[in-house]
């Protein structure tokens, strides 16, 4: 026994000093040949993995390269918004009146004609105006007049100004004054189909029955259905048929 643990202990540093190391290549053995070729198709170095091209449908393709996306639909363009017409002006309104296909439509024309007739462009006029059609709605006819009468003063180029005033006065059966002022707002505004008509009436009370169907018809010229226009004309014209006007 002491003799077989001696020997151990003198093998054991002997094979220690041969672990780790690299078994020596049959090409090291003493009476290899030096001309001996190494096995075909075994390579001197085994080539990094991390190299190799990937295998796959996909070889050959650069990773770096994104995929291709598919085109982009392009947007529908956005609709374009009509251009607003410019307002109608007096002349166009005045002629869309005079061919009304029938009296509703004349009445909305009618409406737009006298809105604009009511605006003088002064501040003070169209608020004096305001409020003397105001009076008027409540009955109260001399602060109406009063107020007329100040505008035709401060405003005496304002047509509606004068036409209020002239329908005030006919109210007060002032004639005198009607005709005076209503002359004034045809003056300044030969189509307003209103003061025509109110001047045919006063001058059909005046018994001057010939100027009065003159100034009816222009009126029905202008506007064609005007409240009344159609019956005076018809009296009138008996009236003073075979007589120059």
């Amino acid at each position: 026994m002491r003799q077989l643990v001696l020997s151990l202990v003198l093998t054991l540093p002997l094979a220690s000093g041969a672990w780790g190391q690299t078994p020596p290549s049959p090409h090291d053995l003493p009476g290899a040949p030096d001309t001996a070729e190494p096995h075909q198709g075994v390579p001197d170095q085994v080539p990094d993995l991390q190299l190799l091209p990937p295998r796959g449908p996909d070889a050959g393709t650069d990773r770096a390269t994104p995929a291709p996306q598919a085109p982009q639909t392009p947007q529908a363009a956005a609709p374009q918004r009509a251009v607003p017409k410019p307002p109608e002006t007096e002349d166009q309104l005045l002629t869309k009146l005079a061919k009304a296909a029938d009296k509703r439509a004349a009445r909305a024309v009618e409406r737009e004609l006298k809105a604009r007739w009511a605006h003088s462009g002064s501040p003070t006029a169209d608020l004096l105006l305001k409020r003397a059609d105001q009076a008027m709605d409540a009955m109260d006819f001399d602060t109406a007049r009063s107020l007329t009468q100040k505008l035709t003063d401060i405003s005496p180029n304002f047509a509606e100004a004068w036409h209020r005033r002239a329908t005030l006065a006919a109210h007060k059966e002032d004639y005198e004054d009607a005709i005076s002022s209503l002359r004034h707002t045809l003056a300044l505004q030969p189509k307003n189909f209103e003061a025509l008509a109110e001047l045919g009436e006063i001058l059909d009370e005046y018994n001057d029955k010939p100027h009065a169907l003159e100034a009816y018809r222009q009126a029905k010229a202008i506007d064609p259905f005007i409240d009344g226009a159609d019956d005076r004309i018809r009296e009138l014209t008996k009236a003073v048929e075979g007589q120059g006007i």
